[in-house]
């Protein structure tokens, strides 16, 4: 009787895991609902499941050919037969119950939780980033969140909120496109866009990154041509969320790692960017001019987030306001971020502590 019942337990956890992790990553983060409701109606779906391969449970079991226990009526009914056979179902129930809990080693267990605090955080977002980075003048801006469950092995993990500001221009997607077709057959696979991803520090598998060809290759070579390749960047530039693991010694890494703002008003002649890092710069799908980044702080004043400005745009520069010559000159801009858009930036930081720390009072 028990071997049945490793199946039927088996079945039961994996679906229920299954289904309400999936609820509580989709409906959950849309209407707000806890994860306990949302593992309810997961074992909804596993009870359903489990009435429905019932049988099918049984068939195989049989098809073991395990001997069968050739008892008579009356020995069915003692005391001693009916608690062993509940014994051997219990336990049965058990095992096939944690043999089914084998999938969470494979899960993302904090997904949806992220989701639904991404979900809050977008009035942040929304309220400050958007208004915030126009206000100072700059091209890209975006706000990192420290993953501190994630750095025992020393590093920094940052989850980005999200990207505001213009999207990539196409000569600077053209420039990216080269540095990313490596073999310059002018296509990318796979495996050219995960090592240069991986260098960007992004937390992502080969796996993953098929997926992301997947999802924009129109002639399903699995491989990217030029304009597949400028879908793919603004779609990965704007992801409301991306992982990335930090590399120490980079800018972000120094804004964490000292809690200082740092302001690069040109990254080619700035002593404190390497060349590695310069690269780096020009695998991200639009050109680094110029940094500005600060630190986001608790009420301790220690870090748990940063925010990152990028490219100074100023008005002027030659021609008419609408010429090439005028926009070139606001998207690359020499001189940078001054000391009145630090202090802007440090506020908006502070505003985002503020937020942080109510946000984290009513969870």
């Amino acid at each position: 009787m028990g071997v049945p019942m490793v199946g039927f337990g088996f079945i039961d956890n994996l679906v229920m895991i299954q289904a309400g992790d999936f609820i509580d990553s989709t409906i959950g983060v849309t209407f707000g609902l806890a994860t306990l409701t949302s593992a309810a109606y997961g074992q909804i779906v596993s009870d359903v499941s489990g009435t429905i391969s019932g049988s099918t449970v049984e068939a195989l079991a049989s098809s073991l050919g395990l001997p069968r226990a050739e008892l008579t009526l009356e020995q069915l009914n003692m005391p001693r037969v009916r608690f062993y056979g509940m014994a051997g179902a219990v336990f049965g129930v058990a095992c096939g119950c944690l043999l089914g809990m084998s999938c969470l080693l494979f899960m993302d267990l904090d997904k949806s939780e992220r989701l639904k605090r991404q979900g809050e955080l977008r009035t942040l977002y929304s309220t400050l980033m958007e208004e915030g980075h126009e206000l100072i003048g700059a091209q890209h801006c975006a706000l990192f969140l420290l993953d501190e469950k994630a750095s025992t092995d020393g590093d920094y993990y940052l989850t980005s909120m999200g990207w505001t500001g213009k999207q990539p221009t196409r000569d600077e997607l053209e420039r990216t496109f080269v540095m990313y077709d490596t073999d310059s057959t002018g296509k990318i696979d796979a495996v050219q866009l995960y090592q240069a991803l991986r260098k960007l520090g992004w937390v992502a598998e080969l796996s993953d990154v098929e997926q992301m060809i997947a999802g924009v290759d129109k002639n399903g070579d699995r491989q990217l041509d030029f304009d597949e390749f400028c879908q793919l960047m603004k779609n990965a530039i704007l992801a409301d969320e991306v992982r990335l693991k930090v590399r120490k010694g980079g800018s972000r890494h120094r804004v964490l790692a000292t809690g200082e703002t740092l302001n690069v008003r040109d990254v080619q002649t700035d002593p404190r960017i390497n060349d590695q890092s310069r690269a780096r710069y020009g695998l991200r799908g639009y050109d680094v001019r110029s940094l500005l980044l600060a630190p986001v702080l608790d009420g301790d004043g220690k870090v748990v987030g940063l925010i990152e400005l990028v490219n100074k745009e100023i008005e002027g520069g030659g021609g008419t306001s609408d010429s090439p010559e005028s926009t070139l000159k606001r998207r690359n801009s020499e001189y940078g971020f001054n000391r009145d858009e630090e202090k802007l930036l440090k506020m908006l930081c502070k505003h985002c502590s503020i937020f942080l720390k109510h946000l984290d009072a009513c969870s």
